[in-house]
């Protein structure tokens, strides 16, 4: 049979095996494989923008070493139930110190989750009780500590001994050796002019209070702070 006759025939059946009604099968494009359907181009998202950095509202650390504007007040204070210092390595319990209230940036004073500047008290460290970074306010528990050599070991005391900011540091990487290099730095910037010292109060040294725990201590910082004229400011009871 002619080639072109057997064409033909094929013709015949594929028509009469096409159900009825049924839509004619497209053409395919020239050029295209055969019974490869051609795609059409996906149409290409736009990029998402990039959202914006929001600025945090936590201000920077501050150089340091650093210094309080001014220490506000200081009350000695014995107790009669320990509590443990958490802001050195070698911690330790306490059973005496001085509640100190100092005035500072509030780079200083803010509290953060990562390393911050040291508060050191001669050579002590602090733990912050309390503060107010919108007042520069900031109250700190500071165990009692010696200062002098052997042949003239004294009580160490706020309102004599150098109180300044060290290096942002961990508490439990902050020990004596380090204590003493940042009160170093602290003492030579102070001299050279670099760093001012707190100005502190004439008054001498209160009585030391006599409580039974660390817990009784909120109260009597909050007698040391300077009054605020905004009734609505916290306070160390209600912002510990």
């Amino acid at each position: 049979m002619p080639a072109t006759a057997v064409i033909a025939l094929c013709s015949v059946f594929a028509m009469q095996a096409a159900p009825a009604g049924s839509a004619p099968a497209p053409r395919a494009e020239p050029g295209a494989p055969t019974g490869v359907p051609s795609v059409a181009p996906s149409v290409e998202r736009p990029s998402e923008p990039v959202p914006p950095q929001v600025p945090s509202a936590m201000p920077p650390v501050p150089a340091t070493p650093g210094a309080p504007v001014e220490v506000v007040a200081c009350q000695p204070f014995t107790l009669r139930a320990p509590y443990a210092h958490r802001c050195r390595r070698e911690g330790g319990d306490v059973r005496a110190g001085h509640l100190v209230v100092v005035r500072a940036a509030a780079g200083y004073i803010v509290p953060r989750q990562v390393a911050e500047p040291v508060a050191c008290f001669g050579s002590q460290t602090g733990e912050r009780l309390w503060s107010s970074p919108d007042r520069g306010l900031a109250i700190y528990l500071v165990p009692a500590w010696d200062e002098g050599s052997e042949a003239a070991r004294r009580a160490g005391n706020p309102m004599v001994d150098p109180v300044f900011f060290g290096s942002p540091e961990l508490p439990e990487r902050v020990d004596a050796a380090w204590i003493a290099a940042e009160r170093a730095r602290a003492e030579a910037a102070i001299a050279g002019g670099s760093v001012a010292a707190p100005a502190r109060p004439a008054a001498a040294l209160k009585p030391a209070l006599d409580l039974d725990s660390v817990d009784n201590l909120l109260k009597e910082a909050e007698r040391l702070l300077p009054r605020d004229p905004d009734p609505s400011a916290t306070s160390p009871r209600t912002k510990p």
